[in-house]
């Protein structure tokens, strides 16, 4: 795969700051190709391209991780987040990346043409924002947050790194909504403010299912192996990182809801 020529999985996670680079160019790539190509869903199709285009390497960074648990001696003294966390760091680095390029984008872009690529994150927005006004309470936006956290494990342990598509939406979704308050304060002299009005809580849903992606691609990399001297070993990790990522959650939820006032 061409990204694999052009990074390998040891600097990914040895200077993660490559793949905030690459974040923002490979989801610019994909908008332009969905906007030229894929005109009456953009945003859907976008999403789209980029889990095409990532899902190699993100398969195989699951499979480096797994196979280091094996056999890296002494890591079972080490904590959960020291195991794991250069393969978070490369997770973190590039939707970072995605996020704050597709914010800029949104930001530059004439409004009318933002609204049209930006149309299905722009509908999902406005879907949450109902949710949450109807029902109002942090219980329901902790029921919404954990389907998706359900769907990023399912889909790493079904297809490997499918969660890229769950991962790479939700990504999108948020740097849509950044885009829209920066637009709303001033552009992109609004834009640290507006980051910062979503990070406190997307901050820790991102993260929550970055967690619950990294959980389901162990487990199924070890269940596939299945003769494996670690099999229990990383089963357990997979649980306990599920449950981190559930606490994730339910802090984010309260922030979130206390944050509009709820």
């Amino acid at each position: 795969m061409v990204l694999e020529r052009i990074i390998s999985l040891k600097t990914a996670m040895r200077q993660p700051a490559w793949m905030f680079i690459i974040g923002g160019v490979v989801s610019t790539i994909c908008l332009v190709i969905s906007y030229f190509i894929f005109q009456s869903s953009v945003g859907l199709f976008t999403t789209m391209l980029i889990t095409i285009a990532m899902m190699p390497f993100m398969v195989n960074l699951i499979r480096y991780d797994e196979a280091r648990e094996e056999e890296i001696k002494g890591i079972e003294k080490m904590n959960l987040f020291q195991r794991h966390k250069d393969v978070l760091k490369v997770y973190i680095a590039f939707f970072g990346g995605m996020i704050l390029c597709m914010s800029l984008l949104y930001i530059l872009f004439p409004q009318e043409l933002a609204e049209k690529i930006f149309n299905d994150q722009i509908s999902e927005i406005n879907a949450i924002r109902g949710n949450i006004a109807f029902f109002g309470n942090a219980e329901k936006i902790l029921v919404n947050n954990t389907g998706v956290l359900a769907l990023s494990f399912v889909f790493s342990f079904l297809f490997g790194a499918g969660a890229v598509f769950i991962l790479a939406w939700n990504a999108s979704v948020l740097a849509a909504a950044i885009g829209i308050a920066a637009k709303s304060i001033g552009g992109v002299k609004g834009l640290p403010v507006a980051i910062m009005v979503f990070f406190p809580h997307g901050s820790l849903e991102i993260l929550a299912y970055f967690i619950g992606a990294l959980a389901g691609g162990l487990v199924s990399t070890v269940v596939m192996r299945k003769k494996s001297p670690k099999f229990w070993f990383v089963i357990k990790d997979g649980l306990q990182l599920m449950v981190v990522a559930g606490v994730l959650l339910v802090i984010a939820a309260l922030v979130e809801s206390m944050a509009m006032g709820l």
